[in-house]
């Protein structure tokens, strides 16, 4: 992983595209015939290295543009909702779908013939894994969408869609030429963006995304996965992302000038002074700080508390405080703030995480500096050490040199487990989700080390957090956490519930902050966990099983009919 700040805004700089890249879900869509624009890199105006960026910053772009929706629907961030039928509008996979077919795409049909024409092999793998990532998405968020007479331009302005099953399997093929690629010792990219040309993880990254695919259609029935997955696994310490020091990740820097290098969440959370413009989910932080009997440091690098006490705001900054809960919801389910009791108000107790409950579309208060924010980790804000103050501006935390976490060490424990438990291996996935743990909470707590600023973990004259009994009782309280989950012991969560996959799924949930994608799959492929918190206005939870296509899309092409709800499944959601 790169991390080089001046270097990567040279590269912005010298990319004419970066205003489009780096947009976050763009409503403008480009029609599949590809028109040419002003602002795109053509054959005649860049090199083979200034695709091979473009590609890398778009797929940053592609990523950022669908991991907010999984994360809402699996109730990692709020939902405005209210309903799933209206939560989304028709416009809203514009932004992906443009990346993908008007720039990942193109990118890639320009650039390939040229690195094949010098031999530069470590190119064309790249390419083709960022192509094949980007099929994969589709497929899981839409559905059957075009893909073989996409991007014919005048030849055929009306691509049909193919089958998603195919995709994975055109995807597929692509994963296994990219490792192919890896294997030739080869120019390498002269700036990589994502590993430095190390082709050593790139192979370690191509490998772990087969292993998605392969455990994403693994209800699908596919007879050569589980054979390919055991093998994937076999082989796993030295082929797969299994560390750290193999993530695949986008970093950010933090030039907050043109180009902006920062975290685009970092920017819509610290931009302004006490102005944090998202909601936190109430049901997700309360799994970090309410459910358990024991500490999870992670919360105080995910959240950042603004206000210590939610019970002290009046109605107009915390309208639900004096509401009752409504018929569905049960009197364990978390509502309107961690700690409220709706029976008797008086009574309710507060430890500053301000959300929203899942699907609450109320009009928004002046609380934009009392909403709990992003914190630290992955979008480089700031760790929260118990200060309670409002973001005070763009200088917090770590200044916006954050991550999109992709394919994450983490991410390779939880899926191995999971195809573990799923063929009975019940031991091994437990040892699993224990790495699995164990690697998120290196992750996270190494992160301000990791971007090069671990004084980020700072605690301030007001922290009311002791820093020195935080840092001194870190190790021990994540081992309490690991054993408490999947320890061996007669009373972790693993040995007394009836539930382990719903377990392993919701501990993964936890890991996977900042990566809706994983999420919202997982979430459908097991359909674990089954308690999320309900929709609050209505008892209806049909969730959305897919995106509807891109109203400009199905307007300009006559052969993509736009579906008929969002419970279309796609292939593999059996």
């Amino acid at each position: 992983m790169k991390t080089l700040n001046t270097l990567k805004n040279n590269i912005l700089r010298s990319i004419a595209v970066l205003t489009v890249l780096f947009s976050l879900n763009s409503c403008e869509t480009l029609e599949l015939e590809i028109l040419e624009s002003p602002n795109a890199l053509t054959p005649a105006s860049s090199d083979i290295d200034f695709y091979l960026n473009a590609m890398q910053l778009n797929m940053a772009s592609f990523f950022n543009g669908v991991k907010d929706e999984g994360m809402q629907l699996t109730r990692m961030s709020h939902l405005y909702g209210p309903f799933y039928e209206n939560a989304y509008s028709t416009t809203q996979m514009s932004g992906p779908w443009n990346s993908a077919y008007s720039n990942i795409f193109t990118d890639f049909d320009n650039m390939v013939p040229r690195a094949e024409e010098k031999g530069w092999e470590t190119h064309i793998g790249i390419a083709k894994f960022i192509k094949a990532y980007a099929m994969i998405t589709l497929v899981d968020y839409l559905g059957d969408v075009p893909y073989s007479q996409a991007a014919l331009g005048v030849e055929n302005l009306n691509p049909g869609v193919d089958s998603g099953a195919s995709i994975y399997d055109a995807a597929l093929a692509l994963i296994q030429e990219a490792k192919n690629h890896f294997s030739v010792p080869a120019q390498s990219p002269s700036n990589d963006l994502f590993y430095g040309g190390s082709r050593d993880n790139w192979t370690r990254a191509t490998n772990t995304l087969e292993l998605k695919l392969r455990l994403q259609r693994r209800n699908a029935a596919d007879s050569n996965d589980a054979g390919a997955i055991n093998t994937l696994i076999s082989n796993a310490a030295s082929g797969l992302i299994v560390s750290t020091a193999h993530d695949f990740q986008f970093a950010y820097g933090t030039l907050n000038a043109a180009p902006d290098s920062r975290h685009p969440a970092y920017v819509s959370n610290y931009e302004l002074a006490a102005d944090v413009n998202s909601y936190m989910s109430n049901a997700y932080m309360a799994e970090f700080v309410a459910q358990k009997d024991v500490v999870d440091v992670r919360a105080n690098y995910y959240f950042y508390r603004q206000d210590d006490d939610v019970t002290d705001n009046d109605d107009n900054e915390i309208p639900c405080g004096n509401e009752r809960r409504p018929s569905h919801y049960s009197l364990s389910e978390i509502f309107c703030y961690i700690g409220y009791n709706d029976v008797t108000p008086a009574q309710s107790t507060s430890n500053g995480y301000w959300g929203r409950d899942h699907g609450d579309n109320d009009g928004i208060p002046p609380d934009g500096g009392l909403r709990t924010a992003w914190g630290l980790y992955p979008i480089g804000g700031q760790f929260d050490d118990g200060s309670f103050t409002s973001t005070s501006g763009n200088t917090m935390g770590l200044k916006g040199a954050g991550i999109q976490p992709i394919l994450l060490s983490a991410y390779t424990h939880f899926m191995i487990a999971e195809w573990n438990l799923a063929n009975g291996n019940t031991e091994v996935a437990r040892q699993f989700l224990a790495s699995g743990l164990a690697e998120s909470f290196t992750k996270v707590t190494g992160f301000a080390a990791e971007m090069g600023n671990a004084g980020a973990v700072e605690f301030r004259a007001d922290a009311t957090i002791d820093g020195d009994a935080f840092l001194a009782g870190l190790s021990d309280n994540i081992d309490a956490y690991i054993e408490y989950v999947a320890g061996t012991g007669a009373t972790s969560l693993w040995n007394t519930t009836d539930d382990k996959m719903g377990l392993l799924v919701q501990e993964y949930l936890l890991a996977l902050w900042g990566n809706g994608v994983e999420a919202y799959n997982t979430f459908r492929r097991t359909d674990k966990p089954t308690d999320l918190q309900p929709l609050l206005k209505t008892a209806n939870n049909d969730m959305i099983q897919s995106f509807f296509y891109p109203r400009t899309e199905v307007d300009n092409n006559n052969q993509l009919n736009q579906k008929s709800d969002h419970l279309v499944k796609v292939f593999w959601d059996n």
